[in-house]
């Protein structure tokens, strides 16, 4: 799960770098900095960040950190919780293709909690519309419109 940057890690880690680092750590595993560098491409920020101090970062790259983050501990499953909130629309489109880039080449599943219906329709392979904590419906992206369920339909009436 990745974790958004109110909860983060800034005050036990020094840099960007020893942030990504920080999981595979706790497991025993040292990532080298090649390593740190390509998880911080894969979420958009230059990896002249790494030594950066954590501290200093704007809340957009420290969200992207905590994706790098995330994506270090190898997980089976990537539960994002509006990954892209705080992010302009070109990181927004970066961090999309990344997420369908890991999808499609990495094998990852990914469940992505969000608000935004045209994020949704551009990465995701099946949506589940959720009213009150319930699924109410299961559809594909393109299917949408032909949602049944009236809060879900109003609310993609005014997305």
């Amino acid at each position: 799960m990745m974790m958004k940057w109110g909860t983060s890690l800034s005050r036990l880690v020094r840099t960007v770098a020893d942030n990504v680092r920080y999981g595979p750590q706790l497991r025993g595993k040292k990532l080298t900095e090649a390593e740190v560098e390509g998880l911080l491409r894969l979420a958009d920020l230059d990896p002249a960040m790494s030594s950066r101090p954590a501290s200093e970062l704007s809340v957009g790259q420290a969200q992207r950190v905590a994706l790098a983050r995330t994506l270090a501990n190898d997980p089976e499953v990537l539960l994002l919780d509006e990954p892209t909130s705080a992010l302009d629309p070109i990181s927004t489109q970066n961090i999309e293709e990344a997420i369908v880039r890991l999808k499609e080449t990495g094998g990852l599943t990914t469940v992505i909690v969000s608000h935004s219906v045209k994020q949704i329709q551009r990465v995701a392979d099946l949506v589940c519309l959720v009213v009150d904590g319930e699924v109410v419906e299961v559809l594909a992206p393109s299917g949408l419109a032909g949602a049944k369920h009236p809060v879900a339909r109003r609310f993609l009436e005014l997305s």
